[in-house]
This record gives structure tokens, sequence and C-alpha cells, in this order.
């Protein structure tokens, strides 16, 4: 085995590959370009999208879409529905019709129940103990059970 130093680093090889190893060694190490890096993180070809607004027509997107774009070199594109309003973006105008159900009926809405507070409930313990000095067993169940509700 044949062991040589290179710069800071201490090779250990057969004979027969020395040569090729001090070859390589000799080569100057590669430099980082960082203009290479700069333009893989910022893609010139990367595009920008417009923010929608109500009301906005496909050739106020378009003309939009071009300006932030103008880099790109876009040709002039034409639709021939430049001037319909998006209906994704107005709920008045919906893109879908769907068939209605006539049976369909919407739920009601009930409120939610009030929570029963400390004083509320030590009424109804009193009621109940009250009936249950009278004997009506059922009704001071009752009163407790709407209680706990």
């Amino acid at each position: 085995m044949i062991t040589f130093t290179h710069a800071t680093t201490r090779f250990t090889v057969k004979p027969e590959n020395a040569q090729a190893y001090r070859k390589l060694a000799a080569k100057p190490p590669k430099q980082k370009n960082k203009a290479d890096s700069f333009d893989a993180k910022h893609n010139s070809m990367r595009r920008d999208y417009p923010e929608f607004y109500v009301g906005m027509t496909t050739r106020d997107y378009l003309t939009e879409y071009a300006a932030i774009n103008s880099r790109l070199s876009f040709s002039e594109i034409l639709f021939n529905y430049t001037d319909r309003a998006a209906p994704m973006l107005d709920a008045t105008q919906p893109e879908v019709l769907e068939e209605l159900d006539a049976d369909y009926v919407p739920p009601a809405w009930t409120p939610a129940p009030k929570k029963a507070t400390v004083a509320s409930l030590k009424a109804s313990i009193t009621q109940a103990l009250e009936l249950l000095q009278a004997g009506d067993v059922d009704t001071a169940q009752c009163v407790l059970n709407e209680a706990v509700k």
C-alpha cells in the first residue's frame, strides 16, 4: 500500500491505483458560481398571477396577467368571451344550475338550550325536595330530569 498526502487529505491506495488517485487529487476544486444558485432559485420563466375581485371580466384578468408577466413576452391572446364576468366569483351568477328537489325542506333552526346556572339548579333541587316531602315522587323526578338537561 502506498500512502500520500494532498492538501489536507491522506490517501492510502494500492500501488496500481496510486497514479490515478494522484491525477484526481491534482485537479483544482470546483468553484460554486453564485449566479448559478441565484438562477436556480429565481426562475425567469416563473409566472405570477393577479388577484380576482368581484365583477372582474376575463379581459381584465388577462390584461393584468400580461402586465405582471411582461418579461415573458406573451403574444396577445384573444378570446370570444372577454366581457363575461367570471361565474365562480359572483354568487348571483351560478356556474352550474342544478335540478331543484321539490320535496326538499330546509332543516328548522332551533336555538341551543340555555345552560343551567347554579342558582337554577339549587331552585330545582329545592322544588324536588319539597315534592318528595309531599310524596309526589314522579313530579320530583321530572323536575330533576329537566334541571339536568
